[in-house]
Order: structure tokens, then C-alpha cells, then sequence
């Protein structure tokens, strides 16, 4: 038992800037493997004090692992707190579903509409239309209100801007 400690205790004297940055670049991969962003902080941290380390030679393992730990835990508390619920918001993307980013989008009507029915061009694709009221001529400009299936459910743009 007393060469473990004495093993761990040779590791921790022996912790220079060095060797943070290399415990940092560890955990950020780490990090990367995982996504979790509680990692990243310790990364941080562990980089922030390899670079102190370095700024300062003169500063004793002791000091670098209480820097390291009082970083750590402001930047886990802010991240958790503050950075991490923005970054994973619950709010859908519109990144994969072409339907949910259309919505609110200006289109033209190509077909004259009847009984509230017709066709609208989407960049370079018809689509199936239903107007909300009346029935839009062809050339005239409408918005997506929302969508369901393959048929747009649109309305005036002019009267709504």
C-alpha cells in the first residue's frame, strides 16, 4: 500500500503545465466522443490551469488542483445553468423536415384555386394547396401557414403583412 501511494503521490508533484494540457486535450476528446458538455468544462478547466501552470512555474500542485477544482465547479454550474439548456433546447429543428421549414414561407399560386384548392411553386417543385379563404388566382403571392402531408395549407400574403 505505501508504494501506491507513494505512486500517486510522485504523479500528483509531478503535474506541470504539460501535463494539464495534455489531461485537457484528453478530456476534450473525451468530450467529443461523448456529447455530454459536462466534460468539456473539466476540459476547460484542465487546459485554463496547464496554461497557468505554465504563466506561473512557481505554483505548487496543491494550488493547481484547488485552481482546477474552483474552475471546474463555476464552469459546470454556468454551463449547466446557463449554456447547456440553450444549446439543447426542446424546440424541433427545422433542419431535417423540409414541411416544418416551409411554414411562413412567401409562395406564388401557379394554378387559379377553386373551392379553395390549387397548386403553388415551391422553389422548383408544385405543391398542393389549400387556401384558409377565398380562392387566390394564379401569380398571386400566398404564405404557408402550415402543412399537412403533401398539401400546403396557405393565405394571403398581403392581407397578413
Amino acid at each position: 500500500m505505501p508504494e501506491e501511494q507513494n505512486a500517486l503521490m510522485a504523479m500528483l508533484t509531478d503535474m506541470d503545465g504539460t501535463r494539464w494540457l495534455i489531461l485537457g486535450v484528453i478530456l476534450l476528446i473525451l468530450e467529443v466522443v461523448t456529447g455530454t458538455t459536462y466534460i468539456l468544462w473539466l476540459a476547460i478547466a484542465a487546459l485554463v490551469t496547464g496554461l497557468t501552470a505554465f504563466a506561473l512555474p512557481m505554483l505548487g500542485w496543491e494550488m493547481q488542483f484547488l485552481l482546477f477544482s474552483i474552475i471546474s465547479i463555476i464552469l459546470l454550474f454556468i454551463g449547466h445553468n446557463y449554456i447547456r439548456p440553450k444549446i439543447k433546447s426542446d424546440e424541433p429543428s427545422d433542419l431535417n423536415d423540409r414541411a416544418r421549414s416551409m411554414i411562413g414561407m412567401r409562395v406564388r399560386a401557379v394554378t387559379d384555386f377553386e373551392l379553395g384548392a390549387g397548386r403553388v411553386q415551391v422553389g422548383d417543385t408544385q405543391w398542393r394547396a389549400k387556401a384558409t379563404e377565398g380562392n387566390p388566382k394564379a401569380g398571386d403571392e400566398l404564405r404557408v401557414r402550415s402543412v399537412k402531408g403533401t398539401t400546403l395549407n396557405v393565405e394571403d400574403y398581403a392581407a397578413k403583412t
